[in-house]
């Protein structure tokens, strides 16, 4: 299965996606936060701001994802398998993340997981490179 080589940049791709739309939907929020100073304009009085946390938090999540899908690669350009775990992970968030909120990208991670848990037969991830 040759995508399985890919599985990386899929994850980076699903991070990309993921955080175009928080800067489009949060735009007016990260205004609020620039126009504010930035620092510290989560919590500025003690009280958490919940539109401001859940857009970083957001954001941070796709950055986490461009970084998870780059080890992926980088383990794969070295011929290594990923593991499996990581697989059934992917396909159980996808899951439970789609179930609560059924009209988000969360399906995504379902088929990237199956690629992962069903790895080619062979040892040749060289088409990664």
């Amino acid at each position: 299965m040759k995508i399985y080589c890919y599985t990386g940049w899929l994850l980076i791709a699903i991070g990309c996606i993921h955080n175009a739309f928080g800067l489009i939907v949060g735009w007016p929020i990260l205004l609020d936060m620039v126009n504010d100073g930035v620092w510290n304009t989560v919590q500025p009085s003690g009280a958490v701001l919940f539109d401001r946390s859940a857009i970083v938090w957001f954001l941070l999540t796709g950055c986490f994802w461009w970084l998870l899908g780059g080890l992926m690669q980088h383990l794969l350009y070295q011929e290594l398998a990923l593991p499996r775990w990581l697989g059934f992970g992917f396909v159980l968030l996808g899951l439970l993340a789609g179930i609560v909120l059924p009209a988000s990208g969360a399906w995504l991670f379902i088929p990237l997981g199956l690629l992962l848990c069903l790895p080619p037969r062979d040892s040749t991830y060289h088409h990664a490179v």
